[in-house]
């Protein structure tokens, strides 16, 4: 899930396939990957409560983004999209 989307947090993965492990089993899996230094756990999404954790590259280009700014460009995204979290 991480390679997919760079960051995961519980809300997310809700919406993804149903044969994927419950959020507590992948809990345990990041948090050893965090302990590693392998990825990192935070506060990356705002919006969002819970841990998240996401791939050391994918901070870099959130952190881009943030920092850009806005040029009123529209953005479309898909219904179907598992990170479109505004549709229900």
């Amino acid at each position: 899930m991480l390679l997919r989307y760079g960051v995961v947090f519980w809300r997310m993965l809700e919406r993804e396939a149903g044969w994927l492990p419950p959020w507590r089993e992948l809990l345990r899996v990041y948090r050893r990957l965090e302990a590693r230094g392998e990825i990192r756990g935070g506060r990356f999404v705002a919006g969002f409560s819970g841990e998240q954790f996401a791939l050391p590259e994918a901070i870099g280009l959130m952190r881009e983004t943030r920092r850009a700014k806005l040029t009123g460009d529209f953005v479309c995204l898909s219904g179907a999209d598992p990170l479109n979290l505004i549709v229900s």
